[in-house]
């Protein structure tokens, strides 16, 4: 009786060990989408991203959008007043830019970190109050303030958006040099060496195999990119790699262009290096 007794309750911690190994510990952070939150970034009510088309706030945000932007307060390089968004002032359609540089920021933070300042509700600016008077001179407070997330996005749409700010934001310096004068804003910001190391062979021909079906060999097929009259690829990589690099891993929202959601850093770059060619992709 005794050994039965041994024995089952061997069995017992068997079984118990067992099932501790089985138990899911993935976390939320490991299940969320970087690609998705990306899109988020840009304009988190895309149909792109997912969000419910019959949210009860589409009409405000569409009607305000810069102000629920990513983008327009940290800017498509991350950086904010820091960098490309020295000179993005804000009007009465859109809030000051932030003057943290979010990409450095987050190198030093969890994700956990993340995930809870963008929780808070604390200082966050409710769905309810009204933009129409904000106005940069006279009442910009809330009208600056990051909107109540609670309010608008699900912990997995959170969750997505810090990965996105994690893993997949590029470190511009990585694509190209800036040269950032003068003070927000009113700066300015020189491009150069765009490309910087990159082998313009390899960028060609992921440009062959990825793009040029749609916007033709020398990327002048379609005509006035980004709604911006004389617009073509080469003079959108040329002017705007601040931006062009989110839009080309990302997707331009509202067409059919999706994001290249694989593209590394070296194959960036050896576009942007072969997009320096002013022949091959002329303005």
């Amino acid at each position: 009786m005794k050994i039965n007794k041994l024995f089952f309750l061997g069995l017992f911690a068997i079984a118990l060990f067992s099932g501790c190994k089985d138990e899911d510990t993935t976390s939320p952070y490991d299940t969320a989408v970087s690609s998705k939150g990306g899109i988020m970034y840009d304009k988190f009510w895309a149909t792109e991203a997912g969000f419910d088309q019959s949210n009860a706030h589409l009409v405000t945000l569409n009607a305000k959008a810069d102000f629920f932007r990513c983008k327009q307060c940290h800017a498509w390089d991350l950086k904010g007043t820091l960098g490309s968004y020295n000179n993005r002032g804000p009007k009465t359609t859109r809030p000051n830019v932030s003057a943290i540089d979010l990409y450095a920021y987050v190198q030093g933070k969890t994700s956990q970190e993340l995930f809870d300042g963008m929780k808070k509700t604390a200082g966050r600016r409710d769905i309810s109050y009204d933009l129409s008077t904000y106005d940069p001179s006279t009442n910009a407070t809330a009208g600056d303030q990051m909107p109540n997330f609670n309010q608008l996005l699900t912990d997995a749409q959170i969750w997505d958006i810090v990965k996105f700010m994690k893993e997949g934001a590029f470190d511009v310096s990585q694509l190209y040099d800036a040269t950032y004068t003068g003070t927000y804003p009113t700066g300015k910001t020189t491009f150069a060496n765009i490309g910087r190391d990159g082998i313009a062979a390899d960028g060609d021909a992921f440009y062959t195999a990825n793009c040029a079906v749609c916007h033709g060999t020398d990327g002048k097929q379609i005509p006035n990119l980004d709604a911006t009259a004389g617009m073509t690829v080469g003079k959108f990589i040329r002017s705007k790699p601040n931006e062009l690099q989110h839009k080309i891993k990302f997707g331009q929202l509202g067409t059919a262009m999706v994001g290249e959601f694989d593209i590394t850093q070296s194959q960036m770059k050896n576009l942007y290096k072969a997009g320096t060619n002013t022949v091959k992709y002329p303005d």
